[in-house]
């Protein structure tokens, strides 16, 4: 996508024959635009011309299973499985064919049109607009014709793969093959009209069950060997409650790939997509389940009874199709596929650099996706207001928010501003769509609201307040990519308490932060020093950052800017500041080393001692309170060794390595200023814990 300071009519209160038509924008048009002046009966009943891959044989589901069934693959795990587990031969082929029947999709073209009719109402009634980028389309459909596809959307909301295949069926592409999480299959007549739709379901984890690992490849590889429909699945792996991407989940990808590695496709096409909502439908159940309510069960009547969202107004969507990714340009040099020639193809085997190139690819593909997205003002809105919690005047935020428009904008974010506007009339239209979390006072006030608590046995109104800080910060989130790497360099030179930083220090400062964080922000592996030089040539082109001699000169760089910067990423480092502090409390065991305990429990300590803090008044940011930013620290500590594990009776168990926790702790001072804890004592399971002021 091409940068651009300003969009145009991003919404449209009233179209004014003068300006341009909200159905074009930019690059975007708005496909809702023709089913609110034509007949939805015809546009779900027309007759789609449909391209097709050039060397598919046509196939229905079940002559998709029935190969599976016969091919080497499957074929081969059943006899390991036999041989492993004496069981008969006809026991495990139905085991196998168990396998595949609750997994296949049954793809319909009735059940489909049946689905595109209630979906587009239902489209219309919950967004004004559906942006698409069609040039992005019109590659997708010429590509079809000549490479097996694979789609690769965001996921930031259910509603993702719904757009895609409403997005597809609109434009006479073939409909993608899903891949869906099991919860859905459970859901009366929904799930199984997602799977005659073109769901297949696939369980979160199957660890070493070669039988599922055999049955689920080769139903993939299957497919896109033969180019039955494109197969659309999610690189992060499930949606992202905190509105940032996901590190990526290879497994599905491996498999996908590997129909490429052994040749059984002279290449793959990857469409990545980005998709931005003004206003996300899960919105407060996020909130919650960031921390700690369990996510209610997916069911048909909870859908039906979450009908009456269609009254709501979620504002536009934005779609942007990518360009196409070629896993023979991607890999060219890279691997090398005669490799696999001595061996049977149908037995599972990637060599270590195929492995490094799909890590590499994963990380390629979401920061494709990143660039891609559209930030909306509310975004923007919504950083400014998560740094005054106190709340702000209207006339001050309308000067904030296009402070920091510039900046994200010269940066390279596509923010969604309507040009035919005064800011005043954005922010407040913005301000309208989310009233569900601000309010504008009487006094021209912009403050936040109260979240009506929802049946959870969290009863503590720290909860709710913390409940209405995180909903706002899920949008700030929106944009973070965009600053992360200025942002990481901000938080050091406003760290520190030296005249003058060495560029080669700043760097080593650099590539421990950006280590530390990498479960909660995307990095490309290998890239550290090309984004490190590209940050720092931002911040001292464009933010006053003054560069000496190889030296940062401190006190003259430290301004607006890498304040702001800065103080969008202090609640990370104060949270993992504070799970540093929890497990250098641990108890020691009788052998004098610290307790071992299940990672959940570790998480749910730490939070507890986070609603300690904020009930004190020592630190004030409710986000720290998140379990993902909490399991995305631990998990980062027990990779840079700071936090060990061990097993016993198959459950996994961590406990800290005092040195290298320590150092780190270290390291976060010097970045971020954290409150002094002379003692604090939580309560924890009825047990009393002291965090000592001394590490």
């Amino acid at each position: 996508m091409e940068d651009h300071e300003q969009s145009r009519n991003a919404w449209i209160t009233k179209d004014d024959p003068k300006l341009v038509s909200g159905k074009h924008k930019d690059m975007f048009d708005d496909i809702l635009d023709d089913r609110r002046h034509s007949s939805d009966f015809r546009w779900f009943t027309r007759s789609r011309d449909v391209p097709n891959f050039k060397l598919n044989k046509p196939r229905s589901p079940d002559e998709i299973k029935e190969h599976v069934m016969n091919s080497d693959r499957v074929k081969y795990a059943i006899e390991q499985v036999c041989k492993e587990s004496n069981l008969p031969l006809s026991e495990v082929t139905i085991q196998a064919k168990s396998i595949l029947d609750e997994m296949a999709h049954n793809l319909r073209l009735g059940a489909v049109r049946s689905f595109a009719y209630f979906l587009i109402k239902a489209m219309k009634k919950l967004f004004k607009r559906i942006y698409v980028n069609d040039e992005g389309v019109q590659k997708v459909r010429e590509i079809i014709k000549d490479y097996p596809v694979l789609v690769m959307p965001t996921h930031r909301s259910y509603l993702d793969f719904l757009l895609v295949s409403f997005i597809f069926y609109n434009y006479d592409l073939p409909l993608p093959a899903i891949a869906a999480a099991m919860d859905f299959m459970g859901m009366k007549f929904f799930g199984w009209l997602l799977r005659n739709c073109g769901a297949f379901y696939i369980r979160r984890s199957f660890g070493d069950d070669q039988l599922y690992w055999a049955v689920f490849t080769e139903y993939v590889q299957t497919q896109i060997a033969n180019g039955d429909n494109p197969v659309s699945f999610y690189v992060e792996g499930t949606r992202s409650r905190t509105q940032k991407s996901y590190a990526p989940r290879l497994g599905m990808l491996q498999a996908s790939l590997e129909t490429y590695f052994k040749s059984h496709t002279p290449d793959i096409m990857i469409i990545p997509i980005s998709i931005s909502y003004d206003r996300v439908l899960e919105e407060s159940l996020y909130a919650y389940e960031l921390l700690g309510v369990p996510k209610p069960k997916e069911s048909t009547s909870g859908l039906l009874k979450a009908r009456s969202i269609l009254q709501e107004d979620f504002g536009c969507v934005h779609m942007f199709f990518g360009d196409p990714i070629s896993i023979r340009q991607y890999s060219d040099g890279k691997v090398d596929r005669s490799s696999h020639n001595l061996a049977p193809r149908y037995i599972a085997s990637l060599s270590q650099e195929e492995q490094e190139l799909i890590r590499s690819l994963s990380h390629h593909i979401i920061l494709k996706h990143q660039k891609n997205m559209v930030i909306s003002p509310w975004s923007l809105i919504a950083s400014i207001l998560v740094q005054c919690k106190e709340g702000i005047t209207i006339s001050q935020l309308i000067k904030e928010v296009e402070w920091l428009k510039r900046q994200a904008s010269s940066i390279g974010g596509y923010i969604d501003w309507p040009g035919n506007e005064t800011a005043e009339a954005v922010t407040r239209h913005s301000i309208a769509l989310h009233s569900n979390i601000v309010r504008v006072s009487e006094e021209d006030i912009v403050e936040l609201l109260h979240i009506p608590r929802v049946s959870t046995n969290k009863t503590d109104p720290l909860f709710q307040t913390a409940a209405q800080h995180i909903m706002l910060s899920l949008y700030r989130n929106q944009l973070m990519h965009i600053f992360a790497r200025v942002a990481i360099i901000s938080s050091i030179l406003n760290g520190c308490r030296e005249s003058t930083l060495s560029i080669d220090d700043l760097y080593t400062s650099y590539t421990f932060l950006e280590t530390l964080l990498n479960r909660d922000f995307i990095f490309q592996p290998g890239h550290s020093k090309i984004d490190f030089e590209q940050a720092l040539l931002t911040l001292t082109h464009s933010c006053g950052v003054i560069v000496e001699n190889k030296q940062v000169l401190v006190e003259k760089s430290v301004n607006k800017h890498t304040t702001y910067f800065s103080q969008m990423f202090e609640p990370f480092l104060i949270g993992y500041w504070i799970l540093c502090r929890y497990l250098l409390s641990m108890d020691p065991n009788v052998h004098g080393k610290p307790l071992s305990k299940p990672p959940k429990s570790i998480i749910k300590d730490a939070q507890s001692l986070s609603a300690r803090l904020i009930t004190e008044g020592v630190i004030r940011h409710y986000e720290v309170l998140s379990l993902d930013m909490m399991n995305n620290a631990l998990n980062s500590f027990y990779f840079m060794g700071a936090v060990r594990k061990e097993k016993r009776d198959g459950i996994t168990y961590m406990y800290p390595s005092m040195t290298p926790l320590s150092q780190i702790t270290q390291q976060l001072v010097k970045c971020v200023d954290v409150p002094p804890l002379p003692s604090v004592s939580i309560n924890v399971d009825a047990k009393t814990v002291t965090v000592n002021a001394k590490l």
